[in-house]
């Protein structure tokens, strides 16, 4: 619980004292620092972190390189643990990050969700640009270059088709966000089981037979494993369904397995999204009721769509294989209507589309995520700007560690904010689209909606 407001001289002796006199009862805040406004002040997002110079500063993985308070800085990931003073207001008593960020050295693999406009410079060792992973990769001839497919043309005169392909990289982050590739290497798709549902489920689209209402089944073989209401105000579901399909980038038409994605509204109060390997993305009525204008739900389902097209399920499971255990089928709901879907994916073996993937892919959905809408002309700002509406309605209270903890929305609001800095001049986004007459008729066919 925040404590109650300190007046301004409670403030100042907290700080002289070192923050030694911060109160017994101490949490943790978890965020990249997005302004650094003084030398003893940061902030994450709008939170403000006050420290002073007994500050107990502690540093993982630093090498002999000494690192002081003063070098604390815009885009650096930490953890301050000591007490609110007010709302927003946060006193450290220490201060831990790891050294590690300092280096800038980037080193990661996506799936390319669209043709590289460079592809023939790329290909043939020349100097080019490579938007991959949600980043800008810049590569000169000295750039390794590893082809472990054939990228010649399919037709002559044609340009390499390389979308849908794996590509790894290692480089530099520049001042001005661009990665300086020192590696690249292109790989292959996706194999086509990235793309399926545990235990061999299938979702269909269909009506109760009791009710007449519109459902969806999860479906093994004959038996029904469960039930889920879909919201009944057809121009929702597609307004909805439309605007998705707007959103998938080019990458969809070429996975290894055809994949067909869609779009439903659930009757679900928790806000949340989740997008299941096979592409069914399901947007619960919570998270509906909780958007402000377009802009943040085209940046929510674009998240979501990066997971599947990043094979993010099928990744989580081949390298955490030893840790799972999944539940078995005769765990499930059975044929009656799903009360709480998270826990039932969760017995699907879908935990982690249910409850956030480690937070390196999570954060590749968010850049993706960024990229897409910037494509499409919407203001990316307005995805952090979700993340603060959470935590400013919510606080800390956990009805989805997606989308409503405030630990986890702070440390996603701030990676946002950092990788628009980073990569985007503000100006360039003064005429870009916030909100839609088409978004907020979906809003009044709502109606009130009931949150969780």
């Amino acid at each position: 619980m925040p404590l109650k407001r300190a007046t301004s001289g409670l403030l100042v002796l907290a700080l002289s004292c070192a923050v030694s006199a911060a109160p017994a009862s101490k949490v943790k805040i978890r965020g990249y620092i997005t302004e650094r406004p003084d030398a003893q002040t940061l902030k994450i997002l709008r939170d403000v972190v006050r420290f002073g110079a007994g500050t107990q500063l502690a540093v993982q993985n630093a090498s002999g390189k000494a690192i002081t308070l003063d070098d604390l800085a815009p885009g650096l990931l930490i953890e301050a643990e000591g007490a609110w003073a007010g709302k927003h207001q946060f006193i450290a008593e220490k201060i831990s990050l790891d050294a590690a960020q300092f280096d800038r050295q980037i080193k990661e693999h996506a799936y390319l969700e669209r043709e590289p406009e460079d592809a023939e410079p790329l290909v043939h060792g020349e100097p080019a640009r490579l938007q991959a992973d949600g980043e800008l990769l810049v590569l000169d001839v000295n750039t390794r270059r590893t082809w472990k497919v054939e990228v010649a043309p399919v037709k002559e005169n044609e340009r390499p088709r390389l979308v849908g392909h794996q590509v790894s990289y290692q480089g530099v982050r520049q001042a001005d966000g661009r990665i300086a590739a020192s590696r690249v290497e292109l790989g292959v798709p996706a194999p086509a089981d990235a793309y399926k549902m545990p235990h061999g489920i299938e979702i269909v689209a269909t009506k109760d037979a009791q009710t007449g209402i519109d459902i969806l089944e999860f479906r093994k073989g004959k038996k029904v494993e469960g039930r889920q209401k879909l919201f009944p105000v057809r121009t929702v579901q597609e307004y909805v369904s439309h605007l998705g399909d707007s959103l998938l980038p080019p990458s969809a038409d070429v996975t290894a397995r055809a994949i067909e994605f869609r779009f439903f509204v659930v009757e679900d109060a928790s806000i949340n999204a989740s997008a299941l390997p096979d592409g069914t993305v399901l947007v619960h009525t919570g998270l509906l009721g909780a958007m402000e204008n377009e802009a943040q739900l085209a940046f929510v389902l674009s998240h979501e769509i990066a997971h599947v097209l990043q094979a993010h399920y099928w990744r989580a499971v081949h390298e955490t294989r030893a840790k799972r255990v999944l539940i078995t089928l005769g765990a499930l709901a059975g044929a009656y209507f799903i009360g709480d879907l998270g826990l039932f994916l969760g017995q699907l073996g879908l935990e982690a589309v249910v409850n956030g993937y480690e937070r390196r892919i999570e954060n590749q959905a968010d850049r993706l995520g960024l990229q897409n809408i910037i494509e499409r002309g919407y203001d990316p700002r307005q995805g952090p700007r979700f993340a603060e509406i959470m935590v400013e309605r919510y606080g800390s209270r956990s009805t989805s560690k997606i989308w409503s903890d405030h630990d986890a929305m702070l440390l996603r609001g701030s990676f946002l904010t950092v990788q628009i800095q980073r990569q985007y001049p503000q100006e360039k986004f003064k005429d870009a689209i916030v909100d839609t007459p088409a978004f907020k008729t979906m809003k009044q066919a709502m109606g009130p909606v009931k949150g969780m």
